[in-house]
């Protein structure tokens, strides 16, 4: 009972965070302009070159990680999933096309992260992680017909989507401890905490309670 709990909490947990950072990244991009974005901003201070190709892919980006990061949670639900399998089967879709993308142009993106060669390679390795967790999630499930172990790659995998959220978690908190003098050299550790203690977390959840049966059979409906 304290497991089925604990892990109903964390969904709940997760799906308000999940949906409040989507939207703020919506507003922030799609209606204030990416040109208002403190990151920008300070890659502009700093005299780094945008190009028009880096602003489309700084949006497709972005976009597709909003889908992703809203739905992908949604699919850890016991009861939708059991009870519209055709929805979850859309959806899981959706996420995996979105994921799939939103890793791609970050790959490129991220050769203008602020924080120079330690930010570039803390998000590159993040989307590339990003990516081989989605593909070993779908070779589970459509080559060797194992949900569970489909599970345990698309817990991983969204543990990698949450980096959106934990890095605007980590962002204002060391705003408000350090201030904006440091702002890069501390910019440089959140791009490597906002997803490394995800997947060490997410490794946790399957050791603890996915050891012996699925995660979203042990939810009740």
């Amino acid at each position: 009972m304290f497991r089925t709990q604990s892990m109903r909490t964390w969904i709940i947990i997760t799906a308000v965070l999940a949906l409040g950072v989507s939207t703020y990244l919506g507003i922030q991009y799609f209606i204030m302009g990416a040109s208002s974005a403190g990151l920008i901003i300070n890659k502009i201070s700093q005299h780094i070159h945008l190009s028009n190709i880096y602003y489309i892919l700084l949006y497709l980006h972005i976009a597709t990680g909003i889908i992703a990061l809203a739905t992908g949670w949604f699919q850890f639900i016991a009861s939708f999933r059991k009870k519209h399998i055709g929805w979850h089967r859309i959806i899981g879709k959706v996420y995996s096309g979105c994921v799939l993308f939103s890793g791609l142009f970050g790959i490129f993106v991220a050769f203008k992260a602020t924080g120079g060669w330690i930010s570039t390679l803390a998000f590159l390795l993040l989307s590339l992680s990003w990516i081989y967790t989605l593909i070993m999630a779908l070779q589970s499930i459509v080559v060797k017909r194992d949900p569970q172990r489909h599970e345990r790659w698309m817990l991983r995998n969204y543990a990698l989507t949450l980096a959106a959220v934990t890095l605007r978690i980590y962002l204002p908190i060391c705003m408000l401890l350090f201030g904006f003098k440091d702002f890069n050299t501390y910019y440089r550790a959140i791009a490597w905490l906002c997803w490394i203690p995800n997947l060490i977390f997410a490794e946790w959840i399957i050791a603890r309670f996915l050891s012996n049966k699925s995660f979203v059979a042990s939810i009740p409906h």
